[in-house]
């Protein structure tokens, strides 16, 4: 029987871990939106009056790759893909899953998964998409993508094509089986099984014409480091549906698409200025002058949030900073809005207040953390904490990079430590010795600079929670949490009460704190309407109205 679409993610950067899971007690199934449909022919479909024209995007991310299955998550790899190519299903910017490729029946107990191709779907050369497509692209973007491979692949033990259809059968349930298939960034598109299978075991798309997607644009010339252009599918039909975001309809307004690669940045504000650009950054310094010339500000809502983890690896727990006292000392001494102000360069509107690691549209939202001694620059129960710990006046390493974000909150943070009597100094160093180092916990920081996307569905946002970017926090009352978590149906009261109680327990803990939530400021010219919902750019709905 049908049931109330189930809240499912919709960002993920890369998914680090594989997750555990455990059978459920139901057959009922969870099948796609009643009111999904495919027109059938563009004559049947009214474009709205846009304005076309050539989208030019200034762009410093240089793709490494022109197969899809191969994006490894990064956004200068599926920028262009997601417009090329096109998923099985697609997650609405709100979490709910909706029909793209395929419709779908998804059983509560999460076990059973039947994909059944819409109707006239076609790739850019006129070839009809298969069932058979489909489940050749899901094999081959297993075989690179691991938490694909770990939370879909490995789970298979039936896989059963009928007629337009095929039901795959899971030996148990996992929380991120559907938010990795239904992503827009990949690495699960859709391509044809023909190409797939001449590629074998080890082939990878290196010629433009092996690029052959079922989206709204084409690939028409990738030269990764200077430009990358993509041209309107003419003969695409949108999926007609109540989705927002990413699940909505994909007209694609712009005749063209075009990702001008640049990696110096002021020679990148000089082209914005000089009109050379319609959509990109702007170097602090200029944006006052771009405003002056009638580019147009825009906040992207990211939910990119500037953070600290505490080292709690028990290698270093002769350490101050494994004594919850002095965590919570750390804790009230800083001013959040202080340290996002300086982040973002003074700018009010460049920032929100939010430390919960999921997004205020999930489920899942709660105020716990931000209701437990966060933001209140209280030196005085800043200094009564530090009193009831250990803290001797040992020095504190902040490690951060030379990265704006990173450096920028550390100033401020060590100066806010400082005044309350912990002897906090900065752990400088490069961007990728960073990288390496704050996985590293015998590489002698105290404190790890630490930057993360908010998401949907908690389970999705491990390094809040496990791994070395929580600072090896554990213990058996988090890992009961998780376990819960894991186990149970997305969106279930038992998971969210789970996660309220592993809330209380972090914000009694401490491992990590949140700074805030930051955006993504970009400039375009003022007759773009860059029209996208959700904390993914995509550009197939943008359009210029003049």
């Amino acid at each position: 029987m049908k049931s109330k679409l189930m809240k499912l993610i919709t960002l993920m950067m890369v998914v680090l871990v594989a997750f555990t899971g455990c059978k459920g007690n139901t057959e009922e199934t969870k099948t796609s939106p009643n009111d999904t449909e495919i027109m059938a022919s563009t004559e049947d479909f009214k474009f709205p009056e846009r304005y076309h024209g050539d989208l030019i995007i200034s762009t410093s991310a240089v793709a490494t790759t022109m197969d899809a299955h191969q994006t490894n998550g990064l956004m200068a790899n599926f920028q262009w893909a997601q417009n090329v190519y096109e998923t099985a299903l697609v997650t609405s910017d709100s979490g709910e899953i909706y029909p793209l490729t395929c419709d779908y029946e998804y059983s509560d107990d999460g076990l059973t998964l039947k994909l059944t191709m819409l109707p006239d779907r076609y790739f850019s050369d006129g070839a009809p998409v298969t069932i058979e497509d489909v489940v050749s692209s899901i094999e081959r973007a297993g075989k690179y993508h691991s938490a694909f491979k770990e939370a879909f692949i490995d789970l298979i033990v039936d896989t059963k094509i009928e007629d337009d259809s095929v039901t795959y059968t899971f030996s148990e349930y996992n929380s991120n089986t559907m938010y990795l298939l239904s992503d827009v960034r990949g690495p699960v598109y859709i391509m044809q099984k023909s190409l797939i299978d001449e590629l074998g075991e080890d082939g990878e798309i290196t010629e433009l014409s092996q690029v052959i997607g079922s989206g709204c644009y084409t690939l028409t010339k990738f030269e990764p480091d200077t430009e990358i252009v993509l041209t309107r599918n003419d003969k695409y039909v949108p999926v007609e549906s109540d989705g927002t975001g990413p699940a909505a309809p994909r007209y694609g307004y712009c005749d063209t698409i075009i990702f001008s690669v640049n990696v110096d940045a002021t020679s990148r504000t000089a082209g914005m200025i000089a009109g050379d650009y319609h959509l990109g950054s702007i170097i602090s310094d200029m944006q006052e002058e771009a405003e002056k010339v009638g580019l147009k500000k825009i906040y992207l809502e990211n939910g990119w949030t500037p953070a600290i983890f505490f080292n709690l690896h028990e290698s270093n727990s002769d350490n101050p900073v494994y004594d919850k006292n002095f965590r919570k000392a750390v804790r009230a001494a800083l001013d959040m809005e202080a340290i996002m102000l300086s982040i973002m360069e003074n700018d009010e509107k460049g920032y929100t207040l939010v430390p919960s690691p999921v997004f205020r549209d999930s489920v899942y939202f709660n105020d716990i953390l931000a209701n437990t001694e966060w933001n209140i620059a209280d030196k005085e129960l800043a200094k009564k904490y530090l009193e009831a710990s250990n803290y001797n006046g040992e020095t504190i390493k902040w490690l951060c990079s030379q990265s704006a974000s990173f450096y920028k909150a550390a100033v401020v943070g060590v100066q806010m430590l400082n005044d309350v009597g912990i002897n906090a100094e900065i752990m400088l160093v490069d961007s990728g010795s960073h990288s390496t180092m704050r996985g590293d916990p015998t590489t002698g920081h105290d404190i790890g600079a630490w930057e993360t996307q908010k998401s949907l569905v908690p389970t999705d946002q491990t390094s809040f929670v496990t791994g070395t970017s929580g600072g090896w926090w554990d213990n058996e009352e988090r890992t009961k949490f998780l376990d819960i978590m894991y186990s149970t149906k997305v969106g279930s009261q038992e998971s969210i009460e789970a996660y309220e109680e592993f809330c209380k327990l972090a914000a009694e803990e401490v491992p990590w704190i949140d700074f805030g939530e930051k955006m993504t400021i970009s400039y375009s010219v003022p007759e773009l309407e860059h029209n996208y919902e959700g904390s993914i750019a995509y550009y197939w709905n943008s359009y210029f109205t003049k």
